[in-house]
């Protein structure tokens, strides 16, 4: 089967519309509606139905648009890979990255990445539990990600190398900012809550914290919408502590002591595949990341955390 044929069919299912898909495709609709005659010959049926808003694939049209979407991204990933090969790139390597880990160390990750020029680093931001799946089906070489995660772990490895704990903070509206006593479960159950890695894998969950009261906002991978909540409401959130404080954008004083609470450890840990092999490069690029994550670990503030 002629693969233009698939990739055109995809292009067409992603637009909904066979003019749209010619824009795209800079061709005229004559010469696609041809396409997609000849790979209706070669179905035996319909891979298109038309409707009052377009088209839309039928069972075996979506399926072979499917297939030809991955070809689309697998021509264009090696239309970079020859951008590489030309620029004196010799490997890439695809890192997945915990939300809060990549805003806490934006600054000093990049530039650890930055002092290796043989490597294209592809770096993607995520809840634990996506990341996790692409490593295990191998679309990730490495994961940044929180250790103790309540998903699936057959045939990965984890080195832990950042200590960190939960916490609660308050938001700066908060009467229970700066409280130099340790407040109470009560006093906590009784506030606007806000869930902070919904659906992300982890294990401590800080329900029996809440209390009955529904959570206002339930956020995955959201950092930015989080951190203007601390900032504008007096809602509370449970996070990794340390790496909360690391961004700068969240004051010790709204790091709140509760009566009863030591939050489960958050540790951050490199996750990756059994099955990988031990190339040279695999090995230099773990180490360097290895040696980024363990400085960190040595030079952060604990903030008086007890880690």
């Amino acid at each position: 089967m002629n693969p233009n044929l698939l990739k055109q069919l995809a292009i067409v299912v992603n637009q909904g519309s066979l003019t749209r898909a010619c824009e795209q495709l800079h061709v005229s609709q004559p010469t696609l509606t041809r396409s997609i005659k000849q790979l209706e010959m070669k179905v035996g049926g319909a891979v298109l139905t038309r409707t009052r808003h377009g088209v839309v694939p039928t069972e075996i049209g979506a399926r072979l648009a499917r297939l030809g979407e991955r070809i689309l991204a697998d021509a264009d990933h090696g239309d970079e890979m020859i951008r590489q090969w030309h620029s004196g790139y010799r490997n890439e390597f695809s890192i997945g990255i915990d939300p809060l880990w990549e805003f806490a160390t934006v600054d000093r990750m990049t530039e650890a990445f930055l002092e290796e020029s043989r490597v294209v680093f592809h770096l993607r931001t995520g809840s634990a539990a996506t990341q996790i799946e692409l490593l295990r089906s191998g679309k990730l070489d490495f994961l940044i990600a929180p250790a103790h995660l309540s998903v699936s772990q057959k045939f990965l490895k984890r080195e832990l190398l950042f200590r960190d704990r939960a916490g609660i903070f308050a938001g700066r509206q908060s009467p229970l900012v700066g409280a130099r006593q340790p407040v109470s479960r009560d006093q906590v159950a009784n506030r606007q809550w806000v869930v902070a890695g919904a659906h992300a894998g982890f294990l401590d969950r800080q329900d029996d914290l809440m209390g009955s009261r529904a959570a206002r906002v339930a956020l995955t991978g959201s950092i930015r919408s989080l951190l203007h909540l601390l900032k504008t409401t007096d809602m509370l959130v449970c996070l990794p502590a340390r790496l909360a404080l690391m961004t700068g954008e969240v004051s010790p004083r709204q790091l709140l002591a509760v009566e009863g609470y030591e939050g489960t450890r958050r540790d951050i840990a490199l996750w990756s595949h059994e099955e990988q092999g031990e190339r040279p490069d695999r090995l230099m690029v773990e180490e360097l990341i290895r040696g980024a994550i363990t400085g960190m670990d040595q030079s952060a503030d604990t903030y008086g955390l007890d880690l």
